[in-house]
């Protein structure tokens, strides 16, 4: 009997009613969908003996070029795709899954259990789906991705509404809060915002470019063409909302490190004040305190006092002289 997917496996689905619905594992070619998620070498043999096909490898599905990712072969047509994977306490990354479509079955080939595909397969049996043929499932399948991306960069938006509200709020409590904040956190969020937002527009990018190449080789049929021209539109308008989130990221990114440096430059110009202002009575307790017998004010009843005023005098009067130049 199946499991519930989680752990590597063969999984296969069956047209019940238009509905996709796992079945026991029998004769591979009474499937409509065959699932295999970290399969064995054995899996794949088996796939590829009864289905006539030959299944890519974990590296082939990796390469980039468009001739690896997109291309016909013994009558079945290979379409591979890039999906975010985010687990917890770990950064997204891109993860490769191929779509085969032979003989009105969808085979799909997958080394990850990404939220998206977690999204379809729940999307599969649920009553009101209704799959009329493997290409309207491996569509429905391409839309979720595209859903899923959708609501990844919307997340993405949120997370950068209130760091531009943290850095640029013009209320002078807050800005005294984010002059003394640790800002290596901010700068450690904006980060993560925009490695998310690289790989939502990497996994577009995937997708926008096997849209011409199934319109090129699906025959139209229950508005499969008109789900594909609305599927490309999606894309380039998130592709389009993806660029935006990644120019205002880089925005946030150049004023953090902006207010990075310019707390440095106070920083420096305290310190720099300071030694300024402790030049006089450290240049006024030298001479002072060098040791000659004959210096007129060595005996003096009141020398240690007059010193010490003198002192105090020679750090106000650069103190004040700044403040008067507004340098402080």
């Amino acid at each position: 009997m199946l499991t519930s997917g989680l752990s590597p496996m063969l999984t296969t689905y069956s047209d019940q009613n238009g509905h996709l619905l796992p079945i026991a594992e029998g004769d591979l070619r009474k499937a409509l969908w065959i699932d295999l998620y970290e399969p064995s070498r054995e899996e794949e043999i088996r796939v590829e003996a009864e289905l006539q096909l030959e299944i890519p490898t974990r590296d082939e599905m990796r390469e980039v070029e468009s001739s690896s990712a997109l291309y016909r072969e013994h009558g079945a047509t290979f379409v591979t795709i890039r999906l975010v994977e985010r687990r917890e306490s770990m950064q997204p990354r891109l993860t490769s899954v191929t779509l085969v479509l032979a003989d009105n079955q969808l085979v799909t080939i997958r080394y990850a259990n990404p939220k998206a595909f977690q999204l379809f397969t729940a999307k599969t049996q649920k009553p009101d789906s209704v799959f009329h043929s493997a290409i309207s499932a491996m569509l429905c399948l391409l839309e979720t991705v595209v859903d899923r991306d959708a609501d990844l960069l919307e997340e993405i938006g949120d997370a950068l509404e209130p760091i531009s509200t943290e850095i640029f709020s013009q209320n002078a409590t807050s800005m005294d809060k984010i002059a003394a904040a640790d800002l290596g956190g901010v700068l450690k969020r904006i980060g993560n915002a925009g490695e998310l937002a690289s790989r939502v527009r990497e996994s577009l990018h995937s997708i926008g470019r096997s849209i011409p190449f199934l319109q090129m080789q699906i025959v139209d049929d229950n508005g499969l063409d008109t789900r594909l021209k609305t599927l490309a539109r999606d894309v380039q308008s998130l592709a389009e909302h993806d660029n935006f989130l990644q120019t205002q990221i880089q925005f946030l990114l150049d004023s953090s490190i902006g207010l990075i440096s310019i707390q440095q430059n106070a920083i420096m110009k305290t310190l720099s004040v300071a030694a300024v202002i402790f030049l006089p009575p450290t240049l006024i307790g030298s001479i002072y305190g060098m040791n000659f017998d004959r210096i007129p004010e060595l005996h003096w009843h009141y020398g240690y006092i007059w010193a010490l005023g003198l002192m105090a005098m020679s750090a106000c009067g650069p103190l004040i002289f700044f403040r008067l130049k507004r340098w402080l």
